[in-house]
C-alpha cells in the first residue's frame, strides 16, 4: 500500500487545545485529502472520498483511538488526540478527525483519554456517539451547544456480560458486550505468579514539550468518569473483527465474563489493550486472559504508548513482557499472529492494520412459479443496494426498494422476449451503479 503523496510522520503544527471545533462543510477535495492520509490514497476514491468496501482499516491515533473503515464506512473508535504531557507526538488533530466525516464515534469508555475529543469531533462532524447510557448521559452534558445524536447500547446500570446487538451500519453486524475496566488486583488467587511489569520512563516530554494549551486541555478533563466500558465486535462479510479499550481482571472480578467472550468467536481480528491498572501485581495476564477467550487468528495490542508521560512510557517496552506472558499462558499451535504497533511510527499508517474482507457479490436468480410466471431475485450480499430495476425486453421494468430484492414477470411477457438477456441494475446507497445480466428459463404452467 502506497502512502498518500505528501503524508508526513508528523503534522507542522501538532494537535493544539481542547476547544470547540467549528462545524463546516468538508470539500470532496478534502475530505479525499483526509480519508487518503488515514485509509491509504489505494483505497479511497480519489473523486468522492468513498473507502474500498473489500478491506477493514484502522489507522491509530494513539492510546485505544482508531480511525476505522470497515465495508466503506468511516467510524472512530474511540475520540481523544493525546495531549497535555506532552505535545506535537500524534501526528494529527481533532479537526483533522473531524474531516474524515465519520458516521459513528464508538465509545468504550468515557475516561479522558478514550473520550475526551469525543463531543467536539461529534459537533463538527455531524457523526453519531455510540456507548453505554451512563457514557450517553455524561457526554450530553459536556456539549456547549445542542448536543450530538447518542445511542445507549447498554441500558444504564447493566452489569458485566450485558449484551446488545445494534443494527448501525448497513451490512455491519455489531455486537456490543458490557466489559470490566482495567483494575488493580492482589497477586492471582489461583497460587500462579504473572511477572509484574513496571517499563522505565520515557524521555517523551522532552522530545515534545507540553503547551499550556495542551495542558489546560489535559487538566480541565481528568476528572472525567468511566460510564462503564463495553467491548465490541464488528462482522462483515468473512471478517470478525473485536476491539476493547479496557482489560479487566475478569479471571478475580466477572469470571462468566469469560464465558460470553468465547461464545463471540470466531474472532479473526482482536484489538485489544494490555496496558492496565493491574500490570504492577499480575502483569500481562488480563490482557492474555481475553485472548485465550476468543481465540483470535491475528491480535493487535494497543493502549501501550506514552500517552501520559509519569505513568506510562513508550509501547516498545510492551513487547517483551507481552510476548512472555502470552508463550507461558497459551501453547503455541492456539496462539494468535501478533501485529504489535508502536509508537510514534505507526500512527495515522494505514498499512499497518489493513485487512482483506470476502463480500459474496450480487447475483441474480430466477425460477418459474406453478402459474408459468417468472421469479427473479438477487441473491448475495445486497446490503449496500437501495433499488433493483429488473428489465425483461418488451416488457415494463419492475423495481423494487426494499430486500430481499425480488419481482415476478408474467408468463405471457416471456414469449415475447423469447432470446433476449434477463438485465438488473443495483443502485447503490451511495451512488454506483451495477448491472447484471442472465437469460432466463422457458416457463411451463403446472396447475
Amino acid at each position: 500500500m502506497i502512502a498518500p503523496p505528501g503524508a508526513t510522520a508528523r503534522t507542522p503544527d501538532g494537535a493544539l487545545g481542547g476547544g470547540p471545533i467549528a462545524r463546516q462543510s468538508v470539500s470532496a477535495a478534502d475530505l479525499v485529502k483526509t480519508r487518503s492520509r488515514f485509509f491509504g490514497a489505494d483505497n479511497v476514491d480519489q473523486t468522492t472520498g468513498a473507502v474500498r468496501r473489500d478491506r477493514a482499516i484502522l489507522s491509530w491515533f494513539g492510546v485505544s483511538n482508531f480511525a476505522f473503515a470497515i465495508r466503506g464506512h468511516v467510524l472512530l473508535l474511540d475520540a481523544w488526540v493525546p495531549r497535555g504531557t506532552h505535545s506535537r507526538y500524534v501526528p494529527t488533530t481533532p479537526e483533522e478527525l473531524a474531516q474524515l466525516k465519520p458516521e459513528l464515534i464508538v465509545i468504550g469508555h468515557t475516561h479522558f483519554d478514550h473520550a475526551a475529543d469525543a463531543v467536539p469531533i461529534a459537533l463538527a462532524s455531524g457523526a453519531t456517539l455510540v456507548g453505554t447510557a451512563e457514557h450517553c448521559d455524561a457526554l450530553t452534558k459536556r456539549s456547549p451547544a445542542l448536543p450530538p445524536r447518542c445511542i445507549s447500547a447498554i441500558p444504564p446500570g447493566a452489569g458485566p456480560g450485558g449484551k446488545a446487538e445494534l443494527d448501525l451500519v448497513r451490512g455491519v453486524k455489531l455486537t456490543a458486550v458490557k466489559n470490566l475496566h482495567s483494575a488493580a488486583t492482589n497477586v492471582a488467587g489461583d497460587g500462579s505468579f504473572h511477572v509484574p511489569v513496571t517499563p522505565p520512563p520515557s524521555t517523551t516530554t522532552l522530545e515534545h514539550p507540553p503547551t499550556s494549551e495542551d495542558l489546560v486541555h489535559i487538566l480541565g478533563r481528568l476528572p472525567d468518569d468511566e460510564g462503564g466500558s463495553v467491548l465490541y465486535r464488528f462482522e462483515t462479510g468473512d471478517l470478525s473483527l473485536v476491539w476493547n479499550d479496557s482489560a479487566g481482571p475478569l479471571s478475580d472480578r466477572a469470571a462468566p465474563l469469560l464465558s460470553m467472550l468465547r461464545e463471540l468467536r470466531p474472532v479473526d481480528v482482536h484489538v485489544g489493550a494490555i496496558q492496565g491498572f493491574n500490570q504492577a501485581t499480575n502483569g500481562m495476564r488480563d490482557p492474555v486472559d481475553y485472548i485465550e477467550a476468543l481465540a483470535p487468528e491475528t491480535f493487535v495490542p494497543m493502549h501501550h504508548d506514552d500517552w501520559a508521560v509519569g505513568i506510562t512510557t513508550k509501547g516498545e517496552h510492551y513487547r517483551e513482557p507481552f510476548y512472555n506472558e502470552l508463550n507461558n499462558e497459551i501453547p503455541a499451535a492456539d496462539r494468535p499472529q501478533v501485529r504489535f504497533i508502536t509508537d510514534p511510527d505507526d500512527y495515522v499508517r494505514p498499512e499497518a492494520l489493513s485487512f482483506p474482507v470476502k463480500l459474496d457479490p450480487p447475483k441474480l436468480t430466477r425460477s418459474c412459479d406453478a402459474r408459468g410466471r417468472l421469479r427473479v431475485s438477487v441473491k448475495g450480499d445486497s446490503a449496500d443496494v437501495r433499488r433493483a430495476d429488473f428489465t425483461l425486453p418488451g416488457v415494463k421494468k419492475r423495481r423494487d426498494r426494499v430486500a430481499p430484492f425480488a419481482r415476478s414477470f408474467p408468463a405471457g411477457a416471456l414469449k415475447a422476449a423469447r432470446g433476449k438477456r434477463l438485465r438488473a441494475e443495483l443502485r447503490g446507497f451511495d451512488g454506483a451503479r451495477v448491472l447484471l445480466k442472465r437469460g432466463f428459463p422457458r416457463c411451463k404452467r403446472t396447475r
